[in-house]
């Protein structure tokens, strides 16, 4: 065997260590110590891009332990799994060309659930353009390509083998369990008190109602992996713990949305089962029409609205829910004053909007004084809490039409694909995770979540499983369909 180097192994060697050296020399030069790093970081990246499914596993893996530096370094990054976004958003295009050959862009492309996803970033592109301050909502864009090429990218490139949903599950799981089991051990600290649910979960999740929404849309997932072990194995026991352990976290959350989340995602599960589900989401859509119509009808959302005394930060549970009936949670009073502002706005600019992240500058002209609450000062800088109108103000009904058809049309597509296959294991992964975007759709209602990386995310990879699961049933049925075609003899 051959153990002398070879005068390119040399050539290798000898750069990098040269790289190396100066890295250092600069980094002691200038005093700037993370210069030191960037041979690691550059090692990293290429044992990466020579798997480029380490680089994706290791973002999925990142993103529930992920937290922003805006407090620590006044950048407002989330850490580590945003890089990580970044660097396979770079990669995307030479993966992409490496394996041109491969990819079935034309299934892809026409593929309904793609075709809106295109669609509403092309508008998006269009009201960035239009929009009051452009350079600021061209922000909002970038964010959307690094979200997009990643997450529904990536994994349409990865998950046409059905083990790498098993891998992209389990990378996920462990550090979000190992997170809740944390998160439940430091609040028992508190007794589990309500008025202390915010500080367990820092800094990893911006506030309980973002904890309570991940983890929420992440009980189906684990519902459905019971289904895909062998029954009283270890794994099973395992799932079956985990699947406890995180209904309980759910309900210390104390997040409302992420209890109604939970109920609705079985409710789905149910209605997929008997093809009912596209007729749940059209009743829920002209319910909530309705609704809207008959409040703004002579005003009559003015009959409604609370006093500013009895609004306030309630501190038990039992109160907490008792003024959620009431109407004088603050939380809730809040929601109103700005969904009434949000709906104000859309009436000047309804195509286009005000533009993508704009609300916060332009709302408080629109809003209703007798509607003020004691956080309306919005310190927080938050939006709308309703993702439909989120998408109206800053980007006009188009924006929301397109966000209502991809919700309608994810479980249409879904339920009619569910009922197509044979595969057990195909079935069930289906299956959670259309549950996980019912309960992605109940939390996203009252809140702004797909801007997000814990639940951004989620929902784009649930739309590349889609894609991918139903390109693996098309291709087993024209395979099977060509196997089963028998010749036709001369005779005949």
């Amino acid at each position: 065997m051959n153990t002398v180097p070879s005068r390119k192994e040399n050539i290798i060697f000898w750069g990098g260590a040269l790289f190396c050296l100066l890295c250092i020399i600069a980094s002691l030069f200038w005093q700037l110590s993370y210069l030191s790093l960037l041979p690691f970081l550059v090692v990293a990246a290429i044992i990466m891009l020579l798997d480029i499914r380490s680089a994706f596993f290791l973002l999925i893996a990142s993103i529930p332990i992920s937290y922003n530096l805006k407090e620590q370094l006044g950048i407002g990054i989330d850490f580590p799994d945003e890089p990580l976004m970044l660097f396979l958003t770079a990669a995307f295009g030479f993966v992409l060309l490496l394996n041109r050959n491969q990819m079935p862009f034309k299934s892809w492309i026409q593929h309904p659930l793609i075709m809106l996803v295109v669609l509403t970033f092309l508008w998006t592109s269009i009201t960035v353009i239009c929009s009051d301050t452009p350079l600021f909502s061209a922000k909002y864009l970038l964010k959307r390509l690094w979200y997009l090429l990643p997450f529904l990218g990536f994994g349409l490139l990865l998950f046409r083998e059905p083990k790498v949903m098993i891998k992209t599950f389990q990378f996920m799981f462990v550090p979000l369990f190992a997170l809740v089991l944390l998160v439940l051990y430091r609040f028992s600290a508190f007794q589990f008190r309500f008025e202390d649910v915010h500080d367990p979960v820092q800094p990893f999740f911006l506030n309980h109602v973002m904890y309570g929404s991940m983890i929420s849309c992440f009980v189906p997932l684990i519902a459905g992996a019971l289904f895909l072990v062998p029954r009283f194995s270890f794994r099973w026991f395992l799932l079956l713990a985990a699947l406890a352990i995180f209904l309980i976290a759910v309900y210390f959350s104390y997040s409302r949305a992420a209890w109604m989340a939970v109920l609705f995602a079985l409710t789905a599960g149910f209605c997929i089962r008997f093809r009912v589900m596209h007729w749940l989401m059209t009743g829920i859509y002209v319910l909530v029409m309705v609704g809207v119509l008959w409040l703004a009808h002579e005003n009559q959302y003015l009959n409604y609205r609370p006093k500013f005394e009895r609004t306030i930060m309630h501190t038990s549970l039992a109160d907490h829910i008792m003024a959620t009936l009431q109407g004088t949670d603050i939380s809730s009073a809040e929601r109103y004053y700005r969904w009434i502002a949000a709906v104000r706005m859309s009436t000047e600019r309804p195509i286009t909007g005000v533009g993508p992240n704009n609300f916060y500058d332009y709302y408080k002209a629109y809003t209703i004084s007798s509607y003020k609450t004691w956080v309306s000062r919005n310190m927080e800088r938050s939006t709308t809490h309703n993702y439909f109108l989120f998408m109206l103000v800053e980007q006009g009904y188009p924006a929301l039409l397109l966000y209502a058809l991809m919700i309608w049309m994810i479980f249409w597509y879904g339920q009619a694909l569910w009922h197509s296959l044979e595969d057990r294991f195909l079935r069930w992964v289906l299956l959670s995770v259309l549950c996980m975007i019912a309960a992605l759709f109940i939390n996203n209602f009252f809140s702004e979540l797909l801007e997000t990386d814990k639940i951004g995310s989620l929902f784009l990879l649930g739309i590349a499983v889609i894609v991918c699961i139903d390109g693996i049933h098309k291709t087993r049925q024209k395979t099977l369909s060509t196997e089963t075609q028998l010749p036709i003899s001369a005779d005949s």
